[in-house]
């Protein structure tokens, strides 16, 4: 196996409810290599999008570290956090996070417009996603008129143009029937082929689990690996 890209060390998650302090993550431990392809399996509420976002940095344990790259995200603040997203880090959540009035170009665009990328060099960069991706010939489709399988995979493309290391996928599949599930998780493999991008995916399908290399099972907050 490759050099470590994610280390979650002794990671915990506290939320109140109802005035009590409820752990929906107790002591996550976990490393991901270079070129993984990784699914986290749980039923729903097993804190697996929690644990996604921590990964992304887009929410904060309440105890433990992540280390990505080398970055400690405990130490980093908002702004450091928010940088890395558009350099190494790529997440794709359950909803796709798509500006519905928005074409498919325009979308795609927006991680190079933060990273100040020229016009010409967001053209090359956003047709050979497109291309790669196989959905160019809607490129001038505003996104509220695409299937669930075709937004999916916009998704993914905006996610790809900022060359990340490592994509975490939320769900990919749960909006989508089983034919086109199967076509995102083959371009998932095809993507951890090509570029050795490190991917996470979370999903409480177990189909899904046929398609990646590791398996993690994540059940009353608790992290497994799976044979």
């Amino acid at each position: 196996m490759s050099e470590p890209v994610v280390i979650v060390k002794n990671v915990w998650k506290f939320y109140s409810y109802m005035g009590q302090r409820i752990a929906v993550l107790k002591g996550i431990n976990m490393v991901l290599y270079r070129g993984d392809m990784v699914c986290i399996y749980g039923p729903s509420g097993a804190g697996k999008t929690t644990l996604l976002k921590i990964l992304a940095g887009l929410v904060r344990p309440d105890m433990g570290e992540v280390i990505v790259e080398g970055y400690n995200l405990s130490i980093l603040d908002d702004d450091a956090l928010a940088e890395l997203r558009t350099s190494i880090i790529s997440y794709i959540p359950q909803d796709y996070g798509l500006i519905e009035d928005f074409t498919v170009y325009e979308n795609v665009e927006l991680p190079l417009l933060i990273m100040g990328v020229s016009e010409e060099e967001r053209r090359t960069i956003i047709l050979e996603t497109l291309r790669y991706i196989g959905i160019s010939e809607k490129m001038n489709t505003k996104v509220k008129n695409l299937s669930g399988g075709e937004k999916q995979r916009v998704a993914i493309a905006r996610a790809l143009v900022v060359t990340p290391s490592i994509l975490l996928a939320d769900e990919p599949t749960a909006n989508l029937d089983w034919e086109n599930s199967k076509k995102i998780l083959e371009l998932f493999t095809r993507i951890n082929k090509d570029f050795k991008t490190t991917i996470v995916i979370v999903s409480h399908d177990a189909r899904v689990l046929e398609y990646v290399k590791r398996k993690y099972a994540l059940y009353d907050g608790v992290l497994k690996e799976q044979s």
